[in-house]
């Protein structure tokens, strides 16, 4: 009555659906001056605008502006320089940190109150320190692969 019944064959292998990929190309050694440069100008360029929109006077808004730029630039400068060998989650933090700050700044030069400036950075901080993550998670996949 029970018969030994005959070896199944075997199942086909399941297909394993990948996520799209990002390839980032390698970068022009200029960048690592060139990207900051000009995140920096426009930074500094966004504050002035912001802060002479709020009643300022265009030399003050200079000033707060150049300084910005000043700062956003050597941060930016200095992350390019330390991103390589850190860890992608310490790497994505830096990231939303950076971003989160330079935000909540613009934020409050626009007339915000403070805790309100420092929700919207905080925001914006991890939502950056997300998306960054996830992307260095998968290049790190790319990595493997």
């Amino acid at each position: 009555m029970n018969a030994p019944a005959a070896p199944a064959a075997p199942a086909a292998p399941l297909r394993e659906r990948r996520h799209p990929r990002i390839h980032a190309p390698r970068l022009h050694p200029s960048a690592s001056w060139v990207v900051p440069l000009v995140l920096g100008v426009v930074f500094g360029g966004w504050a002035i605008f912001i802060d002479h929109n709020q009643g300022s006077s265009l030399l003050a808004a200079g000033i707060l502006g150049l300084v910005a730029a000043v700062v956003v630039g050597a941060v930016c400068y200095a992350v390019g320089r330390v991103q390589s060998p850190l860890m992608p989650e310490l790497r994505a933090a830096l990231y939303g940190t950076v971003l989160g700050c330079a935000l909540g700044f613009l934020y409050s030069v626009s007339g915000a109150s403070v805790y309100r400036a420092s929700g919207v950075g905080l925001g914006v901080g991890l939502a950056m320190t997300a998306m960054a993550y996830y992307v260095f998670h998968m290049r790190a996949e790319d990595a493997e692969d």
